[in-house]
């Protein structure tokens, strides 16, 4: 099994990222949602530490044997409607936070893996890859840190340089509301990085 095991792994590489919902009778709905012939499936529920945003993500785990082309389609089939029924159970906002990770239990070639994540019907798709392992999968994922800020030399970094010419002219951007705006800037994206710059308690 490819994705044995990839709920512990993930949560070990983004512990220091992320907390983890622990509310097993939620799961257990979602998963019961699932076509019971769908064997292999896991639910994640995922939240941002430091940076007060209030929505969970919810992690969809799928993994199917591939035997032929009539066959996947069929079992994708079935996992896309299993999304659709989470989706529609997910509340408020978090229904945009939906997440496909899915794999093949045998080979699949390259190029059905890319079109499957370039459909975004329901939820955002990654697929693993022939030949790809877990760290490479999730490090291309959201979940991987854009910036890497104890790796960043100051005078190098675009932001350092957007915030000293900015500085110059917003007294209200200090030193502390900066190192809040880096923070965010690396570890979030869309929506999420949206609403923390937005929080008024960033700009006291």
């Amino acid at each position: 099994m490819k994705f044995d095991g990839i709920k512990s792994k993930i949560c070990e590489m983004i512990n220091d990222c992320f907390e983890f919902e622990n509310n097993p009778d939620y799961e257990n709905e979602l998963l019961s949602l699932a076509d019971e012939d769908l064997k292999h499936k896991e639910i994640l529920r995922i939240k941002r530490l430091g940076i007060n945003v209030n929505n969970w993500k919810t992690l969809v785990f799928i993994e199917i044997e591939w035997d032929d082309e009539n066959f996947i389609k069929f079992e994708l089939k079935k996992a896309i409607s299993w999304l659709a029924l989470v989706k529609e159970s997910l509340l408020g906002t978090e229904s945009t936070d939906l997440y496909l990770f899915l794999a093949f239990n045998s080979k699949v070639n390259i190029e059905e893996c890319l079109r499957i994540e370039s459909t975004e019907q329901f939820c955002r798709k990654y697929v693993l890859l022939p030949n790809e392992e877990i760290p490479e999968f999730v490090n291309r994922t959201f979940l991987q840190k854009l910036v890497n800020s104890a790796d960043t030399i100051r005078g190098e970094d675009p932001l350092e340089r957007a915030f000293s010419e900015t500085v110059a002219q917003h007294s209200w951007l200090t030193p502390e509301i900066q190192k809040r705006w880096k923070k965010a800037f690396a570890d979030l994206s869309g929506s999420e990085l949206v609403d923390a710059l937005l929080e008024e308690e960033l700009l006291a």
